[in-house]
């Protein structure tokens, strides 16, 4: 066991027989406590420029940071010395910052916030236990997780405990850390010397240990996501607040149509437990663009009588641009940026933060760092490979299309057959994604990220041989609609077919095929077969006119790996080393019908 932890759990185990002592006299007393928290930052140590929808329009801004994030919360630790700050996991993956430093910066950063307590997310998991072990022994905060444990033999052995008690104003809380099982074996790499259970089981045992210790306020940090920690705070009795990872979920009703991000609940949402007690859950988004902040107070028997909830939208002061009505970005000045000024100033969820200087500092050796290995060659390729705007859609000139959208497609599936249980069929995107020729020679960090700029993450979802054709079916109507968006062509991995210009939609695309994982052959679609499909963020929302993705995600869900497209084009570009341009497209389009 590494000294991190030794220290936690000598510190807990003094706290369980001082407070199993005074259980016997009383149930404790009140106390108010303050709980700061983000989730999924991903990697996202800088801003990110967005939109939000400030005074009724569109303005493009520099949001979130892990350098304001810090700062924020370094303010409000000042006003409230009952005050616990929470990571709730997938700290890492998602950046080039990951791919260079395997989450040393993130864990260097969190440094600076000092974290109370961290759970492990799946993407914690996502380069096997040698990275994994690297950012936990960077990382200072006492990490919880109380169904993941690793066997006697393992580098990972020590490495985190299930749960750690704080005292706060002569109060012992209880703070149970989960880890999300399934997508964690099936999309990430743990090693097989680690031991996963089931999520209600594993923290009703640990509940039951704290309620047996006469611990009566009890914190779930669970990056388990948002649907499930609902359930599973109807299902439990015992814990009182629930801050949730995963699911990237904005939580807040004053967040609607000013956030691009969908807002799925209320902030806090609270739920009633078996023994009718409210449980409070929530989450902050994701990408360190929202600052979590619950107040609550507790009865002297351990029970939440009020839950005042503040989260915060974190902005930059360095940014703030709108398009005028040619389209082109221009910086706001003089009054139109003062108004912009005055009207985040009107509201409390929304907060203009500077960097914090310790945790800049920090970054700025990274950023440096950042640069020069961006250059550095990963693989070669060795002739052009045709994509960008021009190349879109198949035409007289190149009959083919986006060659370029195929390779990258085959890379990305590439990635997903070879993470967890690599059970995904094919996989689907838009030539729009890929920005650009794949130039002959070297193939460096900088040019994947300069390839594919947009930071989409890949997801896996279940679908219809019926709903994939209606899919692809949509997006060709879009990409040659007259003045619209070509970005929409649909081309792929594990499947290639054969389409038409003309013709109504659902009827253009007359046949597709999909090849067979375990025979290497080409099968016609079924399209009563359920098949596992690989796609990005930005098309699984329903975006270029992929309206049935939408859908699906909208109505059944679907899993987001949180892999980084660039990222995983670059693997592959490693794993082959050399690139040649392959001999089709899988898009087989006649442009002159």
């Amino acid at each position: 066991m590494n000294k991190k932890n030794l220290v936690y759990v000598a510190l807990s185990l003094l706290l369980t027989t001082s407070v199993t002592f005074a259980a016997e006299a009383n149930n404790g007393k009140p106390l108010e406590l303050t709980v700061l928290h983000i989730n999924d930052h991903h990697s996202h140590l800088e801003s990110d420029k967005m939109n939000l929808n400030l005074d009724g329009k569109a303005t493009i801004v520099n949001l979130g940071g892990m350098t304001r994030i810090s700062e924020e919360i370094t303010r409000l630790r000042k006003e409230d010395k009952n005050t616990l700050v929470l990571h709730a996991g997938d700290a890492m993956t998602g950046t080039l910052y990951y791919t260079l430093f395997e989450g040393v910066p993130d864990a260097e950063i969190m440094n600076t916030i000092n974290f109370d307590a961290v759970t492990m997310g799946n993407h914690e998991f996502d380069g096997g236990n040698s990275i994994l072990k690297k950012y936990l022994t960077a990382l200072k905060a006492p990490v919880i997780s109380a169904n993941v444990t690793a066997d006697e033999t393992s580098e990972l052995q020590g490495e985190w405990s299930p749960y750690i008690i704080k005292n706060i104003d002569g109060e012992n809380v209880g703070i149970v850390g989960l880890t999300i099982v399934g997508k964690t074996i099936t999309s990430s790499n743990p090693g097989k010397d680690l031991k996963f259970e089931e999520e209600e089981k594993a923290t009703q045992t640990v509940v039951d240990e704290l309620k047996s210790k006469g611990i009566n306020k009890i914190i779930l940090l669970s990056h388990d996501g948002y649907d499930n920690n609902v359930k599973i705070a109807r299902n439990i009795s015992g814990v009182d607040l629930i801050v949730s990872g995963d699911t990237h979920y904005l939580l807040g009703n004053q967040f609607k149509d000013i956030f691009e991000y969908p807002v799925m609940g209320e902030y806090p949402t609270k739920i009633m437990s078996p023994s009718n007690e409210p449980v409070y859950v929530v989450e902050a988004a994701s990408y360190s663009y929202v600052l979590g902040n619950i107040k609550v107070k507790f009865n002297e028997e351990g029970i939440i009588t009020e839950a005042l909830g503040k989260p915060e939208i974190i902005v930059a002061d360095n940014l703030f641009q709108r398009k005028d009505t040619e389209g082109k970005t221009y910086d706001l000045q003089g009054e139109e940026k003062q108004a912009v000024l005055n009207y985040i100033a009107s509201k409390d969820f929304i907060k203009i933060v500077p960097e914090n200087p310790t945790s800049k500092e920090v970054l700025e050796k990274y950023q440096e760092e950042k640069l020069k290995q961006g250059k550095e060659i990963v693989g070669k390729i060795n002739t052009l490979i045709p994509g960008g705007s021009d190349n879109r859609i198949p035409n007289k000139k190149n009959k083919k299309g986006s060659i370029a959208a195929a390779i990258v497609a085959k890379g990305f599936l590439y990635e997903l057959q070879t993470m967890g249980k690599g059970n995904v069929d094919l996989f689907i995107h838009n030539a729009g994604s890929v920005r650009t020729s794949i130039n002959p020679g070297n193939f460096s960090y900088d040019s994947g990220y300069n390839l594919l700029p947009f930071s989409n993450t890949l997801f896996v979802v279940d679908m219809t041989g019926s709903e994939l054709k209606q899919v692809m079916e949509e997006a060709l109507a879009q990409a040659i609609k007259d003045s619209s968006s070509t970005g929409a062509f649909p081309y792929g991995a594990g499947i290639r077919y054969k389409a038409f210009r003309t013709g109504k939609v659902g009827t253009r695309i007359t046949k597709i095929e999909v090849k067979d994982k375990a025979t290497d052959h080409w099968r016609a679609l079924d399209l009563t077969k359920t098949y596992k499909v690989g796609t990005t963020s930005y098309l699984m929302s329903g975006k270029d006119s992929w309206v049935t993705l939408g859908k699906i995600k909208e109505s059944r869900g679907a899993e987001d790996t949180g892999i980084d497209d660039a990222k995983a084009f670059l693997n592959y570009v490693k794993y082959k080393k050399n690139i040649t341009r392959p001999k089709t497209s899988n898009v087989n389009y006649n442009f002159n019908k």
